[in-house]
């Protein structure tokens, strides 16, 4: 067959690993301008050089065998290595905050040398249009075909997997697959307000990432303490959900000095020498359908992402892996 993937996250390019295996003819559009999507890095110029960031997934953690012998040859390749970072609870009382050491529950992954290293070696392999924007997906009879933004069309397919954000694919299924529209309806994602910073020097912290348990910030990690980062002292704040739901309107200039602001207070850092925020809309599922994939075999289109089982790189991966192991019997 000749299958459409909507989507070159991580749950798309696993889909299209097992299509592309089984045989089948495999082209993936992305609107993004590269890989990366919710696990992309951030590049600037700051006073202290040039800096990145992994704004969005922070690391991500191996459970099934099945991912683990995915990721070895990128691993080999030097494409994830593991990070082992001091993690700690921040907690207030009577004003003063105390940092707790908290074990590391299941190894921890990142992409080297930045995040979205994992999502280009998976797309290397594969036919992935970037900057494309897929407005609907047109059906006459078994035929298939994509709607462009700026025009254009792509087809004819067989089938359409659709491998984006819950809110983005139920709008899109809607004309092709109430069904999968109805289960993607249902999915809710917290957003997130992402905030880079980086300083002249040490910020005089012995630990690299911690959990807040008060205030705007969720999480803070010193991103240049993962593999491949070099020496520079960057870090990632994260804001709540209830923060971000309640600042979303905030230019992002703002939102990172709040919440700059915020961090500075919790650890006694002195100001950062560079600072900027990024939005997201749709950072976390809050409640998924329980199912790996949908799978309309009257329209021949499925639906696949992170929300369909839980907010977790290996869940995107597994959903996309299961569909692609279904269509592929």
């Amino acid at each position: 067959m000749k299958i459409a993937i909507i989507g070159a996250g991580i749950a798309g390019l696993a889909a299209a690993d097992e299509l592309s295996r089984a045989g089948h003819d495999i082209v993936l559009h992305d609107k993004g301008r590269g890989a990366g999507g919710r696990m992309s890095t951030r590049r600037a110029q700051t006073p202290s050089g040039e800096c990145r960031w992994d704004h969005g997934a922070q690391y991500f953690t191996v459970r099934s065998e099945a991912f683990r012998t995915r990721l070895k040859p990128l691993m080999d390749a030097g494409a994830i290595a593991q990070w082992s970072p001091r993690l700690v609870t921040a907690e207030t009382a009577e004003g003063r905050w105390t940092f707790a050491e908290r074990s590391l529950e299941d190894e921890m992954f990142v992409g080297t040398p930045s995040m979205n290293a994992l999502i280009k070696a998976m797309a290397e392999t594969h036919k992935v249009h970037w900057s494309s924007r897929v407005m609907a997906i047109e059906t006459d009879g078994a035929v298939k075909t994509l709607v462009l933004g700026g025009g254009g069309r792509d087809g004819p397919f067989d089938a359409v997997v659709c491998a984006i954000p819950a809110e983005q694919a139920a709008s899109l299924l809607e004309p092709v697959s109430p069904r999968l529209a109805s289960e993607a309806s249902g999915v809710r994602s917290a957003p997130c307000w992402a905030a880079m910073l980086a300083f002249e020097g040490d910020v005089g912290v012995d630990w690299d990432g911690a959990s807040v348990r008060q205030g705007p910030l969720a999480w803070v990690a010193r991103d240049g303490s993962k593999p491949g980062r070099g020496n520079a002292e960057t870090w990632v704040l994260h804001a709540t959900p209830e923060w971000a739901t309640a600042s979303l309107d905030l230019a992002p200039q703002e939102a990172a000095d709040l919440l700059a602001r915020a961090f500075i207070e919790l650890i006694g850092a002195p100001s950062p020498v560079y600072s900027a925020a990024h939005r997201w809309l749709l950072a976390k599922v809050e409640s998924g359908v329980g199912e790996a994939f949908g799978w309309d075999a009257n329209a021949s289109i499925g639906a696949v992402g992170d929300w369909r089982i839980a907010p977790r790189v290996e869940a995107a991966w597994q959903s996309g892996h299961s569909l692609g192991e279904f269509l592929s019997r």
